[in-house]
């Protein structure tokens, strides 16, 4: 969803975003399985949401650390931008993990599959102008809530 045209992205980036996000995808069931398994054990659901959230902000640190001292200063509109997105995940996988400790996580788990249509609903609402999502897009992210709806139905 950037605005960098599909054929204008260089083969490297392109690799590189393919593999991010798989690495994305199995970290994020990997962290799920084993949340499920620490609030299973009796620990609340916020502090493993608040651990997952402070580790996933010193990795991001780790990564970008090179680029921060060249980086524009950031603009109060960007602050609140930043404050209510941090807001709302950690709200998210608080939620997630509380809602773990009574759910199993093969129901839970199959929800959340449900964020791209989700995220793409807000884009439509809130970003009108700057991002834009394309049919096949949409088509795919239906295409993944149907399939979570699949599953969670069979259940």
């Amino acid at each position: 969803m950037s605005n960098t045209a599909h054929g204008q992205m260089p083969n490297r980036q392109m690799t590189s975003g393919i593999v991010f996000t798989i690495l994305s995808g199995l970290s994020f069931a990997l962290s799920g399985f084993l949340a499920n398994h620490l609030v299973d054990d009796g620990r609340p659901g916020v502090i493993v949401g608040f651990y997952e959230s402070l580790f996933g902000v010193a990795l991001v640190l780790a990564v970008n650390v090179r680029q921060l001292g060249g980086r524009p200063q950031v603009t109060r509109s960007a602050v609140l931008w930043i404050t209510l997105a941090a807001a709302g995940f950690a709200t998210a996988f608080g939620s997630f993990y509380t809602a773990l400790s009574r759910i199993d996580f093969s129901v839970g788990a199959p929800i959340l599959g449900a964020v791209p249509m989700v995220s793409y609903v807000f884009v439509l609402f809130l970003l009108r102008g700057e991002e834009h999502i394309t049919p096949r897009t949409l088509l795919g992210a239906t295409l993944v809530v149907v399939g979570v709806g699949i599953i969670g139905v069979t259940s």
